[in-house]
């Protein structure tokens, strides 16, 4: 039960014992009871009146505030099975490179399970820490930017080193960094890549002339 219940219950009590006291003041032939008496008991009747309002309104914040809660928890269970669903690795850490929290994909491409990656240094799975650092600097910098791309070697637990591309993110409203792990793009893949962008700066210039 909690507090606020209780005290809405006291207070309920006591206007019942002071409705009481008011009808013995107020019979017929009670001399004992001064008019100073009675005009206390008024006003101790408007106070307890007032505090019974007080408490009703308290209770109905509270109610609102715990629905609030309520949404909260859902967007962030909503928000947590989403970065599990994610077919990419995913890992948080603070500013120091620590891992906080990792998704399954996070946890199977570093072969170790996900609840042991927490306190871990991302750099233990990192083989070019020279570059993890400037990106670790760079988002948590003031003044730094929100988005850096890396080629590194990433290291799994008992497995073959891997290259890969890790994507540092910082978010607006959240001190901690967000790093995103998927495979580098090859040197055919930027040949592409490159090919494509020649034409279609080549199709756009054509159709502007």
């Amino acid at each position: 039960m909690s507090t606020l219940h209780n005290l809405t219950l006291r207070t309920a009590t006591a206007v019942g014992r002071l409705a009481d006291l008011q009808r013995r003041a107020e019979r017929p032939g009670n001399g004992s009871v001064s008019a100073i008496a009675k005009a206390a008991l008024k006003e101790l009747s408007s106070a307890l009146e007032d505090l019974q309002v007080a408490n009703e309104a308290l209770q109905t914040q509270l109610d609102e505030l715990n629905a609030v809660h309520t949404k909260i928890a859902n967007v962030q269970q909503t928000n947590e099975e989403f970065a599990q669903a994610l077919p990419i690795a995913v890992l948080w850490t603070d500013r120091e490179g620590v891992i906080e929290k990792g998704n399954d994909a996070a946890s199977q491409l570093l072969n170790i399970g996900r609840h042991h990656l927490v306190s871990k240094p991302l750099m233990f799975f990192i083989t070019d820490r020279g570059p993890l650092f400037a990106a670790l600097k760079s988002l948590c910098d003031a003044e730094g930017v929100r988005a850096v791309d890396v080629d590194v070697t990433v290291r799994p637990r008992e497995r073959r080193p891997r290259k890969m591309r890790l994507c540092g993110r910082r978010l607006r409203h959240d001190p901690r960094c967000v790093w995103f792990l998927h495979e580098a793009p090859s040197a055919h893949d930027h040949d592409v890549s490159t090919a494509q962008k020649e034409s279609h700066e080549r199709y756009s210039a054509d159709g502007l002339a």
